[in-house]
């Protein structure tokens, strides 16, 4: 049901699903409670350890008749911070923007926030379509395909608007991305290496130290992606952009 532009993983293991979001560079997670939970304290007790574990990743859950008040209330009562809350019988394509509403929480948001309107909708679409790229694996020369220019040209584009070349952005992207999990419990700075598709270890601290000048506990330290998004924002050049009415 979710399809593109998701990369879907699924299991009917909860401890599958831990596994999945410790390896894999997973920004959301949908939660079927109709099947393998149990009863509601024991299906709350796993989201609970799962929010407390992974507290980056956006939740879905699904549930038959969202409207049951003892579930609403113990919902609310556990304080998920992104939590999205479906029911069943009208998932269509709710499922699809829900689960990409809870992905884009994770680290697009804040960092779209941060940008805020001095970047042109071109090339905040541009911005968005890197952090997309840190799921798909995707080159400078890719990105610039999907945008529909040559690397050379989008770079070109991106620096005119303050921002960095497509190379950087796409290395930002990930380093943003690290910066909220590595403060997830859940994961380490190895797990998050692997997750960003660095090729050792030694490559990602290799990557924060040249960006940030930081190690990954030190990261974690000043704040994780709130210590990113500000050396992000450091190297951006943006300048305020002037709406003008014109009156006829």
């Amino acid at each position: 049901m979710l399809g593109e532009p998701h990369d879907v993983a699924q299991t009917a293991s909860w401890a599958r699903l831990d596994g999945l979001l410790r390896e894999r560079p997973a920004t959301a997670a949908v939660v079927d409670l109709r099947t393998g939970s149990g009863t509601l304290p024991g299906a709350l007790e796993r989201l609970l350890r799962l929010r407390a574990t992974y507290p980056s990743v956006g939740l879905v859950v699904v549930e038959q008749g969202v409207g049951d008040p003892e579930l609403l209330f113990e919902l609310g009562r556990c304080g998920f911070e992104h939590l999205i809350l479906l029911d069943f019988d009208r998932l269509d394509w709710r499922l699809r923007r829900a689960a990409a509403i809870a992905a884009a929480e994770s680290v697009l948001a804040p960092v779209m926030r941060a940008l805020g309107p001095g970047v042109h909708p071109r090339e905040a679409m541009t911005v968005r379509l890197a952090f997309e790229a840190v799921q798909r694996r995707w080159t400078a020369e890719e990105l610039a395909r999907h945008v529909g220019l040559s690397r050379p040209h989008l770079s070109v584009r991106l620096r005119a608007e303050g921002l960095p070349s497509a190379g950087r952005l796409l290395t930002w992207a990930r380093l943003l991305h690290a910066g909220r999990w590595l403060t997830d419990p859940g994961r380490s700075a190895e797990s998050v290496s692997r997750q960003l598709e660095y090729a050792s270890g030694s490559g990602f601290r290799r990557a924060l130290r040249t960006f940030l000048g930081l190690t990954p506990s030190e990261v974690i330290e000043q704040g994780g992606l709130d210590c990113v998004l500000r050396a992000f924002l450091a190297e951006c050049a943006l300048r305020p952009r002037i709406a003008r009415l014109e009156v006829a």
